[in-house]
């Protein structure tokens, strides 16, 4: 998982979720499974009325009092009416004789004792004689986090929330970074005008100052190389001028001086040659990279090859190699005619003299899937 999207949202995802446990965690520990003084309170006031409530029915002499004993739902708790420690309505409960005993004795008037079950023992205001016993399931210190009816509910709501804000968070932080990654696409291409500045404008500090360090890179090198094809354009034309002279005086000078010294002239002039070649060049390549393109034109490949082929020829002869040449049909490309004829020439000739003596030199053309393609072995 390489992707920085991705990261994001899988770790804040699982952040929140933990953040969801941990406080589960704490709210059970919160709410341990033994009652507390409060909740004792409130189970036995509510047993306190519906005993009160199935007493007065029974004193007015009606039917089914112990109705309103039973549990309406397995969570409610099942009563039992006592009177001097023998049962008065519902049904017996088992293990709660002490508790009323206790319950008689104490000076809250109430008892409560928690095991498999919870049991809670209440006085009867309207008569001090009865007792009422209340038995409910125990309850777990999850019951307030984890409502079995609503958990299924609550988790698809944990998920869900917590997905979307890991979502929008997750592309909030990567997008800056994808623009961010585009403009050094760009300016790796050759595209130097890019510029991130204003688009990270709703980024984070950070990365505004990374995308303004950015910027400030860019125009930088712009300014190098513009500065540096200028001082190349500028030491091409400045040297011609000297070149051109030296050639003149040159001439000058040789025909004042003896028929000796004619090889040591021709090798001046030899030199200056090529210095004025490698000038052209430079001239050449600062055009091409100010994007005043050489003039492109129909070229036949296979007929300058040829050319190239028959003048490497000659130079292998004296070295007792061969230049073997397999050229396919006709193989017209457009560009520069001199250009490619460089390019071609160099790494020919080259093949030529590193070549061991005695061994060939093959050059092959063929057209390749639309394209023209040039192999020299040596």
């Amino acid at each position: 998982m390489k992707s920085l999207f991705l990261r994001l949202l899988t770790f804040m995802w699982l952040a929140m979720a933990l953040l969801v446990g941990v406080f589960a965690l704490i709210h059970a520990y919160a709410f341990p499974p033994e009652a507390g003084e409060q909740r004792q309170r409130f189970l036995a006031r509510l047993a306190v009325t519906r005993g009160e409530n199935a007493l007065l029915c029974q004193l007015q002499g009606l039917e089914r009092c112990d109705a309103a004993l039973q549990q309406h739902d397995p969570r409610d708790q099942r009563l039992a009416l006592y009177r001097d420690g023998q049962l008065v309505l519902g049904q017996p409960i088992e293990g709660g004789g002490e508790l009323l005993a206790q319950a008689q004795s104490s000076p809250e008037r109430m008892a409560f004792r928690a095991a498999e079950m919870e049991l809670t023992a209440a006085v009867l205001e309207r008569d001090p004689r009865y007792v009422v016993l209340a038995e409910g399931p125990r309850r777990s210190r999850w019951l307030f986090f984890l409502m079995p009816d609503t958990l299924p509910y609550r988790l698809a709501a944990i998920v869900l929330v917590t997905g979307l804000v890991s979502l929008l968070l997750a592309r909030y932080l990567s997008r800056p970074i994808g623009r961010l990654r585009a403009a050094t696409q760009q300016m790796a291409a050759g595209d130097l005008s890019v510029r991130v500045g204003s688009a990270l404008a709703g980024a984070d500090s950070e990365t505004q100052a990374l995308g303004r360090d950015l910027d400030v890179m860019a125009e930088r090198i712009a300014a190098l190389l513009e500065s540096e094809r200028r001082l190349r354009r500028d030491m091409s034309h400045e040297l011609r001028s000297p070149l051109t002279r030296l050639n003149i005086a040159l001439e000058l000078i040789r025909r004042r001086s003896p028929p000796e010294l004619g090889s040591a002239f021709e090798r001046i002039e030899r030199d200056t040659a090529r210095l004025d070649a490698l000038i052209g060049e430079l001239l050449t390549l600062h055009q091409l990279e100010a994007e005043k393109a050489v003039q492109a034109e129909p070229v036949e490949l296979a007929s300058l090859t040829q050319q190239i082929v028959d003048d490497a020829a000659l130079e292998a002869e004296q070295r007792g190699c061969r230049v073997q040449a397999r050229l396919s049909a006709p193989s017209p490309v457009r560009g520069n005619r001199e250009l490619l004829r460089r390019a071609i020439e160099n790494v020919v000739r080259n093949a030529v003299r590193f070549t061991e003596d005695g061994t060939s030199v093959e050059v092959e053309l063929e057209r390749e899937s639309g394209r023209a393609l040039l192999t020299v072995r040596d």
